[in-house]
């Protein structure tokens, strides 16, 4: 999801400490653990089906949520058009890929080291616009720092095989960072609406019917059986449906309501961290020197193209309330 910062930040006095640190933690745990958490469901669940499941039950209850608090869901004219663009590549893309590639055998803190890529393929991308922002010296050494990260950690899969699950599963990580950087940039230049909770609730209901016309396509309801459904599933599901999609996404937005874009943005290097060590001490997924090194590359990466956008943000020429996004 893309949540944003707004124009500025909300009253000039910070609420309490309990409830800033309470909200980073249910920010870390929301985006860093659940890599695992769809790990453990596609043991037995089809990919699609239950990446739809729970991120169209989230839409619809954030639907019911603006709905019951007296607000709208109305978009303009040509916003529906815009959300069914963003949704494909931040769901479709950005959530069905993940939850397909550790279904292809990926380790979970693989995929979330992978995923951490997203903000250097957005600079990219955006530099490669027609009328983009062009990267700065500072940027570029960032994007080359994370493509260093990015080649240490992909390559040992890559050249195990091109038929072995991580491999495979590499190369849809890899698409699915890629999809996911088009549609965070898809929202940032052409936003179905002002409203950012209007947004992803339409985001996440078109989002899921993606997902679940790509799984009944494909034959995945044929695969199910009851006993898919384990209390370990039902618990993935939960999570990924309560703590990520709505109570992280919740937090996200309240602390860059009151805090600076730039002390929010650590959950970029927090929840990559948090989900390597939930794989191996969960499911025994082994962190080799190699992976470590190119996470630290990605992450230090990020970091310079971060400062590098907040130094270019800060010039004159540009407008004093262009708003952060994160992706997650």
């Amino acid at each position: 999801m893309t949540p944003s910062s707004g124009p500025a930040l909300e009253g000039g006095k910070l609420p309490p400490f309990r409830l800033i640190a309470a909200a980073f933690v249910v920010v870390y745990l929301g985006y860093g653990l659940n890599f695992l958490a769809v790990k453990v469901a596609v043991e037995t669940m089809p990919a699609f089906l239950f990446a739809g499941s729970h991120i169209l039950l989230a839409g619809l209850i954030m639907m019911g949520w603006r709905l019951a608090r007296g607000g709208s869901l109305a978009i303009p004219q040509g916003g529906v058009t815009r959300a069914a663009q963003a949704a494909f590549f931040l769901f479709v893309g950005g959530v069905g890929l993940v939850t397909l590639g550790e279904k292809l055998g990926l380790a979970s803190g693989a995929a979330a080291m992978i995923k951490a890529s997203v903000p250097l393929w957005v600079a990219v991308i955006e530099a490669l616009r027609p009328r983009g922002e062009k990267p700065t010296w500072l940027i570029a050494g960032g994007l080359l720092l994370g493509a260093l990260g990015v080649s240490l950690l992909v390559l040992p899969n890559l050249m195990a095989g091109g038929s072995s699950g991580a491999a495979l599963g590499t190369w849809v990580l890899l698409a699915s960072a890629l999809l996911f950087a088009l549609g965070t940039l898809e929202v940032r230049h052409r936003p179905p609406s002002p409203d950012t909770v209007a947004n992803v609730a339409w985001m996440m209901v078109l989002g899921g019917i993606y997902l679940w016309a790509i799984g009944l396509a494909t034959g995945e309801a044929g695969t199910l059986s009851p006993s898919d459904f384990t209390w370990p599933v039902l618990a993935s599901f939960l999570f990924l449906l309560v703590v990520h999609s709505l109570a992280a996404f919740s937090a996200l937005n309240w602390l860059l309501r009151h805090l600076p874009a730039a002390v929010v943005t650590t959950k970029f290097y927090v929840s990559p961290a948090i989900a390597a060590l939930a794989g191996w001490l969960v499911l025994g997924e082994m962190i080799g020197t190699g992976a470590l090194a190119g996470l630290a590359l990605i992450l230090g990466g990020v970091a310079v193209v971060m400062l590098g956008e907040r130094r270019r943000r800060a010039e004159p020429a540009l407008k004093a309330d262009d708003a952060d996004e994160l992706e997650g």
